[in-house]
Formats: structure tokens, C-alpha cells, sequence
């Protein structure tokens, strides 16, 4: 049985929806995601900041079709730049670039945002692979982007999973050619095929020891789906049950009220992921 209580907010984002607030009282720390540092969040993160390690997801795509109301990569580096600033560990904060699209534009993007963070000093990062669900296939079709994985697939192939591969090694290799290489740290959950990443949960012993906690078997396997190696003493704080307001084409929420299509021009995105 797990020894602590470690919130997450996978239901949403921790910086629109900032219920998570109200549930600090109830866990032992907590692993915020967020694709928005927003000023009521840098607030409460920095209040929290003793208890919380911060997922900040940028995967490059900001403001686009692809994330329609999450900020421009510049807006969103700069809020992370300033949270720093006032006083957020930066040992604490995860660049997370979650989703990768594995075709030649996701790949180059992709590691523009390692190289573009690694040049600023950071050293920790998460990843993940899109996962093409029927809805996201339609939204991708409606909104004219390509799908990755053809008509009906829903994830990577062999030599797309070996070319992501291969750019981590080549992130690596930047990383290693002015610091020690074991000061990176890559890491994926539930994608077992890639090799190149730490397969850890998004809730590890590391994480444990950065929070001050000590758990020897946090690392054991969770319950949450296949492949997950949380720990199992996750618990989720949000309670939302529908797309959050970023209304980002790949999410996994399906929902009524989902807008299909948007209004916005599409032309600098549409064959390019």
C-alpha cells in the first residue's frame, strides 16, 4: 500500500482550473500539468511550491490549429521564464512535450522545444506519443492536418517510434556536448517501445525524493491503464468531465458539444504535422 498521497491533475489544467487549490490539504504533494501559467496559477504555485512539481506541457504548437486557445510558445516561455523568477524551484519544473507527432514536421518541432529549453538551462522533460483516436481522426480530417497514422490508425508504427528514437539521441547528444549526459532526463510512461526515454510514471521515486517523501516501492506498477508505472498512490484533484477550454484537436475527451472545426485560418498548419 502506498505510504502518500500524490495528487495530479490529468482531468484538465492545473492553470485554468485551479480547484486543485482547495484539495492541497488532502495529499502529501502533487504533480500540477499545465499549458498555461496563468497569473492565478503562478500565485498558487509559488504558495504550494514546497509541495508540487509542475508539468508544463509545450509542445511547440501553441495558438495554432493543432491548440487553438493555448498561448503562443513565446507567451507560454516567458510565463515559465517568470515563475522561476518569483521564486519556483527549477529543479521542479518538467518541460512536457506531450504530445509528439511522429512525422517529419513533429519531429523537427519537437526537438526545437528540447533544444530551445536545454539552452535555457533546463535538464528534465516528459513525452509522449499522439494517440489518433476516432474522434481526434475526425477532428484532424475536419480541421484539413493529415493523420500520422493513416485512415485507421491509432499509433506510431515501427520506424516512426525508431525516428523519435533517434532524435532523443540526437537531443542527448546536444545536451552531452557542454554537460555531463546523466544531467538529462528524459522520460515516457505507458510507451514501451521507445528506447531512448526513461520509462517511469509520472509519479516515480524521483519525484518522491524531489517532495521530500520516501516510498522504496513507489515505483511499482499503477492501475490507471495499460503500460502506466505510476505510483499507486496517485489521486486525481480535478473533477472536470469534458474538454478543457484549450480545445486541443488530439485530446482524448469526447464531448457533445466538441466544436469540430474552427473558424481560425488553418493554412500555416494543414500538412505540416
Amino acid at each position: 500500500m502506498a505510504q502518500y498521497k500524490i495528487g495530479i491533475t490529468e482531468a484538465g489544467d492545473a492553470g485554468l482550473d485551479l480547484s486543485w487549490t482547495s484539495k492541497m490539504n488532502q495529499v502529501d504533494g502533487a504533480i500540477l500539468i499545465t499549458k498555461c501559467v496563468s497569473p492565478d496559477f503562478y500565485d498558487a504555485a509559488l504558495k504550494y511550491k514546497d509541495m508540487v512539481i509542475i508539468h508544463t506541457t509545450f509542445t511547440g504548437f501553441g495558438h495554432s490549429v493543432l491548440e487553438p486557445f493555448v498561448p503562443e510558445p513565446y507567451d507560454e516561455f516567458d510565463a515559465i521564464t517568470a515563475l522561476i523568477n518569483g521564486g519556483f524551484p527549477k529543479s521542479k519544473i518538467v518541460i512536457r512535450i506531450d504530445p509528439i507527432i511522429p512525422t517529419k514536421k513533429g519531429i523537427e518541432t519537437a526537438k526545437n522545444v528540447f533544444l530551445t529549453f536545454i539552452d535555457h538551462g533546463f535538464n528534465r522533460f516528459r513525452i509522449s506519443l499522439i494517440d489518433m483516436y476516432p474522434h481526434v481522426r475526425r477532428r484532424f480530417k475536419s480541421a484539413g492536418l493529415p493523420l500520422p497514422y493513416g485512415e485507421n490508425g491509432f499509433a506510431p508504427d515501427k520506424q516512426q517510434i525508431a525516428q523519435v528514437d533517434q532524435m532523443l539521441r540526437d537531443v542527448k547528444s546536444y545536451f552531452s556536448s557542454s554537460k555531463p549526459l546523466d544531467g538529462i532526463r528524459i522520460e515516457s510512461c505507458a510507451e514501451p517501445e521507445l528506447t531512448a526515454a526513461i520509462q517511469c510514471g509520472c509519479i516515480s521515486s524521483y519525484d518522491l525524493d524531489l517532495l521530500g517523501l520516501h516510498d522504496e516501492n513507489a515505483d511499482q506498477y499503477g492501475f490507471q491503464r495499460k503500460n502506466c508505472m505510476c505510483y499507486s498512490g496517485k489521486v486525481e484533484l480535478l473533477n472536470q468531465k469534458h474538454p478543457c477550454d484549450h480545445q486541443c484537436l488530439y485530446c482524448y475527451w469526447r464531448h457533445p458539444g466538441w466544436q469540430e472545426s474552427h473558424s481560425r485560418d488553418i493554412s500555416n498548419m494543414r500538412g505540416d504535422t
